[in-house]
Formats: C-alpha cells, sequence, structure tokens
C-alpha cells in the first residue's frame, strides 16, 4: 500500500483564505458565501473536491449546496446522503469538529463510503469539519483529495475547522428567506414530506390486511376450480376468482414496495452507460409497436444514485410513455448535461433525462395530480408508477418537470444532480416552475 504523502501546507493561503471569507460583505447571498468558501479552501490547500454539505429532512440526510471542482472550476449541488445509507461516516462527524480520513477507502468511518462514493471518483483521502450553530451540527465542510493518500497536517486540520466556523456564522446570521432555500425547508417540502410518510404507513398497513384476506380467496377459489363435480360454469367463476385474488396480491406487493422500499446504498454512476445496458430490456418492456429512439453525448458527467432506482425510474416513464400512444408510436429518450437557471435552490449541473410521447397530451387537472400516490386515469392502474418516480428523484435531490400538450405529446424531464463533472459541453437549460401541487420547489 502506498503510504500517505505530506502535502506542505501554506501558512499564507491559509490566513489570506480566512481573511477573504471573514471579510465578505454582510449582505453577500448564503449561496454565494458557499460558492466562495469552497473555492478558497480548495485553493489553499490544493485540493480538487471541496464541498458544503447541509443536513435536511429532520437531519435524515445530507445534502449538497455547494460542490467545487478545482481543476474543471465547475460548481454544483443538490446531490444527496442520507443517514440511513452510512450510518457510519454519520457518527464520526457527529462527535468530532475535524475528521480526517489519510486513507480513505480504508478508514473505519469512511469504509462504506469506498466502493460506492470514493473509489469511483478517485479520491484517496478526506478532510472534513462539522459546521456547528448553537452546539447542533447542521452542516459539513468536505475536503476531497483526488489522487494518493495524503496526510493532513494539524495546520490543514486547524484551517478547516476555522473555516467551518465562519460558515457557522453566516449561517446563523442569514435570513430567514435564504435559510430556507439552503436547507430545502420551505413549507411546501415540508407538507409533502410528511403528507408521503403519513401516505407510506397507511399502505402499508391496508397491503398488509389486504394479503392475508386475499390468501382465503386464492385458497378456496382454487381448490372450487379444480372440483370435477362442479358445473363448468361455477367453476370458470372460480378460476376468475383466482385471476382477480392473483391480480390483487400483486397490487398489495406492490403497496408494500412503496411503503417500505428495498433499495441499497446509492454509488457513483454514470448514466450514459446504466441506460445503454437497459435499453433491450426496456424495448422489450415496452413492445413491438413501440420504437425507442435514444440520443445521449460521449460525457455527461456522474450521478450519485443506486442503479436498480434508475432503471425503475426509466422504466415507469418509458411504459407511461407507450401507454399514451395505444396504437404504438415513437418513444424518445435522452441524456444530456445541463446547467440549470432561474431557481436559486436549483443552481448547478445536473444530468438531464428526457423521455417524449407522440401521445394525446395529459389535461392541467391531471398534471395537477399525476404524482399523488393512488391517482391514476387508466381502468387497470395502481396509481404508484409516477409517484415511485417522484420519491425516486427526491431520494437524490433532483427534480422532475413536465411539458405536455393536448394532441401533441408530453415530455417528462428529470434533472439528476452531478457528483462529478463532464469533460464535454453542457448546456444551460431555464428551469420552469413546478406544476401546482405537482412538487416543491
Amino acid at each position: 500500500m502506498t503510504s500517505p504523502h505530506s502535502v506542505p501546507g501554506p501558512s499564507r493561503a491559509t490566513e489570506i483564505a480566512r481573511l477573504e471569507l471573514a471579510r465578505l460583505a454582510p449582505s453577500e447571498p448564503l449561496d454565494a458565501v458557499f460558492r466562495r468558501a469552497c473555492e478558497l479552501c480548495a485553493d489553499a490547500l490544493t485540493v480538487e473536491r471541496v464541498g458544503v454539505w447541509l443536513f435536511i429532512d429532520n437531519g435524515g440526510a445530507l445534502r449538497c449546496a455547494n460542490l467545487f471542482e478545482r481543476s474543471k472550476k465547475e460548481h454544483s449541488a443538490g446531490t444527496m446522503l442520507r443517514v440511513a445509507d452510512f450510518p457510519a461516516y454519520f457518527t464520526s462527524i457527529s462527535i468530532r469538529k475535524a475528521v480526517p480520513a489519510e486513507v480513505a477507502g480504508t478508514e473505519p468511518w469512511t469504509a462504506e463510503l469506498a466502493a460506492r462514493y470514493l473509489r469511483p471518483l478517485g479520491i484517496g483521502s478526506i478532510l472534513d469539519a462539522g459546521i456547528f450553530v448553537d452546539g447542533e451540527l447542521v452542516g459539513v465542510l468536505c475536503h476531497e483529495h483526488v489522487g494518493l493518500p495524503r496526510e493532513w497536517t494539524t495546520e490543514a486540520r486547524d484551517f478547516v475547522g476555522s473555516m467551518a466556523d465562519l460558515l457557522a456564522l453566516r449561517i446563523q446570521s442569514a435570513e430567514v428567506r435564504e435559510l430556507r432555500a439552503a436547507f430545502l425547508t420551505q413549507d411546501e417540502r415540508s407538507v409533502a414530506h410528511e403528507k408521503a410518510a403519513a401516505l407510506e404507513q397507511l399502505a402499508a398497513g391496508v397491503a398488509h390486511d389486504f394479503r392475508n384476506l386475499l390468501t382465503v380467496f386464492l385458497g378456496y377459489g382454487g381448490l372450487l376450480a379444480r372440483r370435477d363435480d362442479l358445473p363448468h360454469d361455477a367453476r370458470k367463476q372460480a378460476k376468475d376468482i383466482v385471476t382477480a385474488a392473483e391480480q390483487g396480491t400483486a397490487l398489495a406487493k406492490g403497496l408494500l414496495e412503496f411503503a417500505h422500499p428495498q433499495t441499497a446504498p446509492p454509488a457513483v454512476l454514470d448514466l450514459g452507460a446504466v441506460a445503454a445496458e437497459f435499453m433491450p430490456v426496456l424495448k422489450a418492456a415496452i413492445g413491438s409497436k413501440y420504437k425507442i429512439q435514444y440520443t445521449q453525448p460521449d460525457e455527461l458527467g456522474q450521478v450519485f444514485i443506486e442503479k436498480g432506482q434508475f432503471t425503475r425510474l426509466l422504466l415507469n416513464l418509458a411504459v407511461n410513455a407507450s401507454e399514451a400512444m395505444p396504437a404504438g408510436g415513437l418513444v424518445a429518450i435522452r441524456l444530456a448535461p445541463v446547467k440549470l437557471t432561474g431557481n436559486p435552490s436549483y443552481l448547478g449541473r445536473f444530468v438531464l433525462l428526457e423521455v417524449t410521447d407522440t401521445g394525446s397530451g395529459i389535461d392541467a387537472e391531471t398534471q395537477r395530480r399525476m404524482f399523488d400516490p393512488y391517482f391514476t386515469t387508466k381502468s387497470k392502474g395502481t396509481g404508484l408508477g409516477l409517484a415511485i418516480v417522484r420519491r425516486i428523484v427526491d431520494r437524490v435531490g433532483g427534480l422532475i418537470r413536465v411539458e405536455s400538450s393536448e394532441s401533441k405529446g408530453t415530455t417528462f424531464r428529470v434533472f439528476f444532480p452531478r457528483v462529478g463533472a463532464s469533460t464535454g459541453g453542457t448546456a444551460l437549460f431555464p428551469i420552469l416552475p413546478p406544476q401546482p401541487g405537482a412538487e416543491p420547489a
């Protein structure tokens, strides 16, 4: 194993960085403070990746408020780390002021991040400092060194601790409006979070009891269907009961999966490679009446998401598009790197997934409710397909928009926050406001 090497900490550079951050005007917006802090830390310590991460959802997750990649001069935001996925890491940062990991892949508190986050991004060492406000941990200032393991000097540790303290002071003095944007604590998001939790709890209870009842129908229906002494019509009716009960059991299973999804922790992925690999499955799922037109550039950047969650989202959107064209048609799927403009909570670089159909379009009332669990306009629909899409998007810190015109078709756009920069071109993309009731933003 390569032993950690020490990178001398330039005293003059760290002192200049501290002074510059401290002297930023009180009127400077909080997102601009985070942006400048990341740049100053990266330059002072010669670190490739520096990010400010803030706790959201009642402390259940860290959301990247700003990530700066020094060699590419790029900023991004939005990636999520959930406490339940990486418990050892979150325990360590809650009890220590500055947490160094000189060989990040083997340190006990970062080992669970090694295969899913550190190695795919080439990160050899980490130096994190907690951001504490009134004794409460509200975020983390994270330094990610790309390359060979690195020894963090005492000066470097003191420096990142002091920069985290300066950020804590800015958070304390920020206006309520800025804090809501930074910590995503808008009333709409809080209400949606509570509503989703209540629906999931209700779904679990109903599905459990419903499945137990259906077991009786399946058992006795199957016995009746196999009895030769019953009239043919009676046996057929019994088979119909079994078929209906099997469909109900599948629905109950879907409800339980919605209420308690069993997913692995996320990992750094190239969505282009995953989508290309999944394309044969997608074509088989929507059927031969439909043609898939799939496009992507050579470089997208990387996204932090569990592979099965992304393919399920893609499948749900493609099936939804095909169902909008009963006679068949074209399903266009596109991936592209974009930089969003127009919404302070989502400024940064994302990977865009577009799924477009040429169906009859979606009316305004349906657009308002289509992400609600159990809402469906289909005779055999469960109302869970788009609700699952929405939940996956929320879990990764992304957002979703829908553009539809009656008789012209519909485009679903999902924006995944990038955790690794693209070496290709990134197009500016003005983000539209959400449909009323469709998404907190």
